[in-house]
């Protein structure tokens, strides 16, 4: 049976789409979820993913509010393995994120294509999502939206938007099982919906500490998975053969596009960058809290 033909690393802007967003120049659509991800640029050439958040979102204070916090908090982890948070702002106008663009096939995507990862590349994987979650944990934030969709895959690791869900409804700890289950579609092919469901068809050598990772016990089984760090190689050939294709030129703004900022009913009023300013690192025990909502992904911790 014929593979069904990859999803193209980005798509031409549509009709509506805006040119800026927050002072970024948008170059293409990533992909849509909770609000349209776009490929943009800022003026010196960074390739940032913006996502324009829906508008019903924006309407509502609270959000707007715990949105900044959010981003504030986001903003101060720091790992090799997050696609971090660059700029951001909420207000009545409209509200959107701009993260480090990780050009990439999503982890959903390869296994879909090139089938499950063997069991060191699936160790890596786990290692590096465990440090990622870390980052955002020890910075105080959950992450909320840990999925095989969220995981992009290149050659110096995986990188995890470290925005996540906009306004998580869980602690740090929830995202835990979510790693077991992202790391258990990688070592199978398939999507985990159930926790347990899929452990049948694991690599014997990696079932009992999914296992235990999927009922909640942690840090220990996080050790236990852990391999080595991403190194050159680390991908199977059939996933590293996808690559390439990330890292094509978008496709071009058709010539009306290109005139000028397309109106857009919520963020054309202002073109000017927005720029929350950079966090600090938090002091010393600022986050720190209860084993049970703050989790230890690190090794043998």
């Amino acid at each position: 049976m014929q593979s069904p033909a990859p999803p193209p690393a980005c798509e031409p802007l549509r009709p509506g789409d805006p040119a800026l967003v927050g002072g970024y120049r948008v170059l293409a659509r990533l992909r849509d979820g909770a609000g349209t991800v776009y490929l943009a640029t800022t003026q010196s050439g960074v390739r940032l993913a913006v996502r324009r958040l829906p508008a019903r979102l924006a309407d509502d204070a609270g959000f707007r509010s715990r949105l900044k916090a959010r981003i504030t908090a986001v903003q101060r982890a720091r790992s090799p393995y997050l696609a971090a948070v660059f700029d951001g702002h909420a207000d009545e106008t409209g509200a959107w994120v701009a993260t480090e663009h990780a050009p990439g096939p999503s982890l959903a995507w390869a296994v879909a294509e090139a089938g499950a990862l063997p069991v060191p590349a699936v160790r890596t994987l786990a290692r590096a999502l465990a440090e990622a979650l870390q980052a955002l944990h020890d910075a105080g934030a959950a992450h909320g939206d840990l999925t095989a969709s969220a995981v992009r895959l290149t050659e110096a690791g995986p990188r995890l938007d470290a925005f996540g869900a906009p306004d998580p409804a869980g602690p740090p700890a929830d995202d835990v099982p979510h790693l077991g289950r992202v790391a258990l579609h990688a070592a199978t092919g398939r999507a985990v919906h159930d926790d347990g469901a899929g452990l049948d068809a694991c690599p014997d050598e990696l079932r009992g500490p999914l296992a235990r990772i999927l009922a909640g016990d942690h840090p220990e089984p996080l050790a236990e998975l852990g391999g080595d760090a991403p190194r050159p190689g680390w991908l199977p050939s059939g996933v590293a053969a996808l690559l390439p294709a990330y890292l094509a030129e978008p496709p071009g703004r058709d010539d009306a596009a290109a005139a000028g900022p397309v109106p857009a009913p919520r963020w054309g009023r202002s073109t000017r960058p927005v720029m929350l300013p950079p966090a600090a690192p938090p002091p010393p025990g600022v986050f720190a809290g209860p084993p049970a909502t703050r989790p230890d992904l690190r090794r043998g911790r």
